[in-house]
């Protein structure tokens, strides 16, 4: 979720979000016809509601998801920075991992690499993004967790 204020500017994102604005959320399925005809179908009352707070603050989907991404990145390279320091941090190769539903098209790929792009996921050295299919990723996750439990099991 992101909050704007009157000239379309974020002023916060994700559980932070301001409760008092009018906060724009499931923007992601704008960004694939299929998710925008989805959404239509089965959600209408929620994708008129997004349309016309993308309407009122002159925003594209791939504007917001942008947004959305700048925010998350600038807390994440924080984040990151605080515990490994600046110097480390800007000599480390980073690998970014977006992931996208499986039914999305090429385009839909393609725009959600925009975002990140225009986000400036990309604007530092040694970066690289990567675009993987959220079942994949879900199953990557659970053979990394049957791994970690494994070599604790072995250090017990």
């Amino acid at each position: 979720m992101l909050a704007y204020n009157s000239k379309g500017e974020v002023t916060s994102w994700g559980y932070k979000i301001e409760e008092h604005r009018h906060h724009i959320s499931w923007f992601k399925l704008r960004l694939s016809e299929y998710g925008t005809q989805k959404l239509a179908e089965y959600q209408p009352l929620r994708a008129q509601r997004l349309e016309l707070l993308l309407t009122t603050f002159q925003k594209q989907p791939v504007d917001v998801v942008s947004d959305y991404l700048r925010c998350l990145w600038t807390h994440a390279t924080e984040t990151i920075k605080a515990k490994i320091g600046q110097t480390l941090w800007e000599n480390l190769a980073i690998r970014i991992v977006l992931t996208v539903p499986a039914i999305w098209d090429h385009q839909a790929q393609e725009l959600t690499r925009k975002s990140a792009e225009m986000a400036g996921l990309m604007a530092r050295k040694n970066t690289t993004l990567e675009l993987i299919g959220e079942p994949e990723a879900a199953a990557l996750a659970v053979f990394d967790d049957i791994k970690l439990q494994k070599e604790r099991r072995l250090k017990v």
